[in-house]
């Protein structure tokens, strides 16, 4: 998968990298919400895994944008933070997150998260393919 980490802090975005190329992925890294927005938009992205507190552009904010981001497919969100309570993760999950880590980061946590992402990406995928198939059987579509 192409995986989008934003994290503000340096040790923080290194451990992030290192866990998600271990696992196989290819990880893009942001060092703020406005950097990540960019690389988002700039790139084909399965997977934001996004710090929640950071300069500029916070974790939910990223979020939203992403969900916004037109003619984009489905892309997984999970919200990385140290802020550990149930407001919290209702505040994110009501942005738009599908998932959330708190810190520090968990080398198994993260592992389980991505594959609840994949499974997700790739029925999301599927059903774009049914839906197009479905379009293109539309005599109605076709004019």
């Amino acid at each position: 998968m192409r995986i989008l980490g934003a994290e503000d802090d340096t040790v923080s975005r290194v451990i992030l990298r290192k866990h998600i190329e271990r696992e196989g992925h290819l990880c893009y890294v942001a060092d703020c919400g406005e950097s990540a927005w960019a690389l988002f938009q700039a790139n084909l992205i399965d997977v934001v895994i996004s710090d929640w507190m950071m300069p500029g552009l916070s974790g939910p904010e990223l979020c939203r944008r992403v969900r916004g981001a037109p003619d984009r497919g489905y892309t997984y969100f999970i919200l990385l933070t140290s802020l550990d309570d149930r407001t919290h993760r209702k505040d994110g999950m009501l942005a738009g997150a599908d998932d959330y880590l708190t810190k520090p980061l968990d080398r198994e946590d993260l592992q389980l998260r991505l594959m609840a992402a994949d499974r997700v990406i790739v029925s999301e995928d599927g059903l774009a393919v049914m839906s197009a198939d479905e379009r293109s059987l539309d005599p109605m579509s076709r004019t």
